[in-house]
């Protein structure tokens, strides 16, 4: 899976360099990534600090909605468009209505509807403890909320398992016969 992934990165990586009109995003996949599909760590140095203090000044503020433009908002941020656009792909997955994002411009107008509890859930999906724990949640959720939601988002990625019939148990479907001779029996 890996290998094929790393494949596929490398393919998109060369298309891109035959097309000249690369978009916001695109120019952003080919200065963090390298061609190999890994990440270039100098790069997302730059950019996580950018990233955390956005996070910062919408929990800090209770921001349920941050409008603009790309360009506004990478000038409001201290980014380049290229990072906000990043931005906005980390947040797209919890907004109700995703952006398409290679189709994001510079003057392309951004309205992200933040919704703190599925924001929360994401940021514990993806592991982001630098995110959060972060100490403006405070102000957002409780401890026991956090700890919560924290909780449900690790169970809704666990898998349970059933219980394993062995061969010589009775079949489950009722027939009073043993599995390997009724519903266990083409397996």
């Amino acid at each position: 899976m890996i290998a094929k992934s790393k494949f596929f990165a490398k393919e998109w990586m060369i298309k891109l360099k035959e097309r000249n009109d690369m978009s916001l995003y695109e120019s952003w996949m080919e200065k963090a990534f390298s061609k190999e599909g890994r990440s270039v760590d100098a790069i997302w140095d730059e950019y996580l600090p950018k990233e955390q203090h956005i996070y910062e000044y919408i929990l800090a503020n209770k921001l349920t909605k941050l409008e603009g433009t790309v360009k506004e908002l990478a000038e409001r941020f201290s980014m380049t468009t290229e990072e906000i656009v990043a931005f906005v792909d980390a947040i797209n997955d919890v907004l109700p209505t995703p952006y398409e994002m290679t189709t994001l411009e510079e003057d392309t107008a951004i309205v992200l509807d933040i919704d703190f509890e599925r924001l929360f859930k994401k940021m514990v999906e993806y592991h982001a403890e630098h995110l959060y724990q972060l100490p403006q949640w405070d102000g957002i959720f409780d401890a026991d909320t956090r700890k919560r939601l924290t909780l449900e988002q690790k169970r809704s990625r666990t898998i349970v398992k059933g219980e394993k019939i062995g061969r010589n148990d009775p079949c489950p479907c009722g027939s009073g016969k043993k599995y390997k001779k009724c519903c266990g029996a083409n397996l």
